[in-house]
């Protein structure tokens, strides 16, 4: 018997351990921001949990780079640095910069919602732990009020309590905290529906997430192993539009034209960010929802398939390189189509084109326009000696009679130009290349801190180079020669197309774009290790906390070597598709090992 009551008590006080802990763990349980929104939501942006979202990004090789024993130094004098430059703060909202960071301790998200009236803006931000600070934050907001003679008010709607702080009923805030969680809003009015709906007295309230438009973009913006999110954002452009300009009668006119043009076809804009997921530093995808009767602009306005492979003249030495299949041909058209939707017939060709012709002393339609290859590429590469503005871009535009072109389309332009009286223009032969450019005076350069633009142009094979860099130019033509490094032929550069390869499951692409993040540290790291540069840098740091406490962090440490900082920096890469609800857009960045 004494057994069987020993066995008996166990058992209960097992289960009053479960529902208790069931108690517990329901007590913690909110509305998700998702839920608590309307369905009328114009704009939203939210981080998951903030928790995960810091876990995760200690994962990533910056996160890994920041805890380095050999950057972790130089890293905290800069934040030490900083955070006393910002002591004003600290004494203004009693927090100094750790603990207001540490105030999201979970769910955090902004969003900008439909009202009767107005547009509201709603904060949902989930303190947990740190309620405390927050709490501080809030008590030093009403001590501000309550000094400048604004009002404090407080209302009871059911067991939710509401506060207001403002200089007047139409300009003041709104909150209420409950489980943990803060939720606020501009809107008085509003604020009294947020709390029934977040205790679920059955007021009438249809969520984001059961908006069609809001589910098919986040259902395109999960990771390709189920993996969710850290952070999410989700825009109805032509409802935002609509609702703001309810006061506005123009508004009815943009949406008109919106119509006539097409844009009334967007339905949606959103996307993701899911970092340290398996292989990758970083994952984002972007979503353009569209109707699938696409018309207007948005019916011509869009990437065709055609070859992404980089062109001989690339060096696996560049910072980044971006190429694009597109239908300019048609997009000039529908550019044209919609001026003279809006200003008349024949305004494009009157104001535009005729004058541009006059100006080039070409036919810009059938000299440039007919003449392009629908392919363009930018490439993104150092030019020495290394100043902040050393990156130069190297725009490739495709052409089909590329000889036509270089003998007389270019030299017809340049001879124009030439006698416009505008800055001095010279042509300077390099290689096989003719190069035209604007002369440049070397008195004028010597002794800038800055690089100074020299735009050029030229003809190299099929292509159409310009550059904001004579000396861009020419080591794209050197390198054009007989250069070995391909990009083409770079590890890196593999490794990044055929991760995107393997998601279009090996089908043609449109778009791509590949990073170095190494490069564009690497030109910071010199710039950093110069002691030139740091003294000017120094003269610009006046009032500027972030800059001082860069300085005093460089000069009182010593940097390690390049090759510790590389190690964590990996290439990334991205895509565009053209899908049956829309453009969709995956970027990503490789992880280090």
């Amino acid at each position: 018997m004494k057994k069987s009551l020993l066995i008996l008590s166990a058992c209960a006080s097992v289960c009053l351990a479960v529902l208790t802990a069931g108690q517990a763990a329901f007590a913690q349980q909110h509305l998700s921001a998702p839920k608590l929104f309307p369905t009328k939501t114009l704009a939203y942006v939210r981080v998951d949990d903030t928790r995960d979202m810091k876990a995760k990004m200690e994962a990533t090789g910056m996160g890994k780079m920041m805890n380095d024993p050999q950057i972790a130094p130089i890293l905290g004098t800069f934040y030490s640095t900083f955070v006393g430059q910002l002591q004003g703060m600290q004494d203004a909202i009693g927090l100094n910069l750790d603990e207001l960071l540490s105030i999201p301790n979970g769910e955090l998200a902004v969003a900008l919602v439909a009202t009767k009236t107005e547009p509201a803006v709603v904060m949902m931000l989930e303190a947990g732990d740190e309620m405390p600070a927050l709490q501080v934050l809030i008590e030093r907001a009403e001590q501000a009020t309550d000094s400048r003679g604004g009002m404090l008010t407080a209302k009871e709607v059911g067991k939710i309590k509401l506060l207001s702080m403002g200089r007047s009923e139409r300009e003041s805030v709104t909150y209420f905290i409950d489980s943990g969680v803060m939720v606020v809003t501009n809107r008085a009015d509003y604020a009294e529906q947020l709390a029934m709906v977040w205790t679920g007295n059955g007021i009438d309230h249809k969520p984001l997430s059961d908006n069609r438009d809001f589910t098919t973009i986040m259902s395109r913006c999960v990771g390709t192993e189920g993996e969710r999110p850290q952070v999410s954002f989700f825009i109805d452009p032509l409802a935002m539009v609509r609702e703001i300009g309810k006061s506005n009668s123009g508004s009815v006119a943009v949406l008109a034209a919106f119509k006539t043009i097409g844009l009334d076809g967007i339905k949606g804009i959103g996307g993701s960010a899911i970092i340290a997921p398996n292989e990758f530093d970083s994952i984002i995808h972007g979503h353009l929802l569209l109707n699938p009767n696409r018309q207007g602009i948005m019916k011509v306005i869009r990437p065709k398939a055609g070859t992404t492979d980089p062109e001989p003249w690339v060096s696996d030495q560049v910072t980044s390189y971006f190429t694009m299949n597109w239908e300019m041909a048609k997009t000039f058209n529908a550019v044209e189509s919609l001026v003279d939707t809006f200003a008349g017939e024949g305004s494009f060709n009157d104001r535009f084109v005729k004058e541009a012709n006059r100006n080039l002393g070409i036919d810009l339609r059938t000299d440039v326009i007919d003449g392009l290859n629908d392919r363009f590429s930018l490439v993104q590469l150092i030019v020495p000696p290394k100043k902040i503005n050393s990156q130069s871009n190297v725009y490739c535009i495709h052409v089909k009679n590329a000889s036509r072109m270089k003998s007389e389309i270019l030299p017809k332009m340049f001879e124009k130009l030439k006698g416009s009286g505008g800055p001095e223009l010279i042509s300077k032969l390099y290689g096989d290349a003719t190069i035209y450019t604007i002369e440049q005076r070397s008195e004028n350069a010597e002794g800038r801190n800055i690089r100074l633009p020299q735009p050029a142009v030229c003809i190299m094979d099929d292509q159409l180079l310009l550059s904001d860099s004579v000396q861009a130019i020419e080591e794209v033509i050197k390198f054009n020669s007989g250069g070995d490094g391909l990009l083409s032929e770079s590890i890196e550069f593999k490794l990044v197309r055929d991760r995107i390869k393997a998601q279009l499951k090996n089908s043609e692409m449109s778009i791509l774009a590949y990073q170095r993040p190494e490069e564009g540290m690497r030109l910071m790291y010199d710039l950093a290790t110069d002691p030139q540069n740091i003294d000017n840098l120094e003269q610009f740091a006046q009032n500027n906390p972030f800059l001082t406490a860069l300085v005093t962090a460089v000069r009182s440490k010593k940097l390690p070597p390049f090759e510790v900082i590389a190690k964590y920096l990996a290439p990334g890469g991205a895509f565009v598709v053209d899908e049956e609800t829309g453009l969709h857009y995956t970027g990503f960045s490789m992880r280090r090992e």
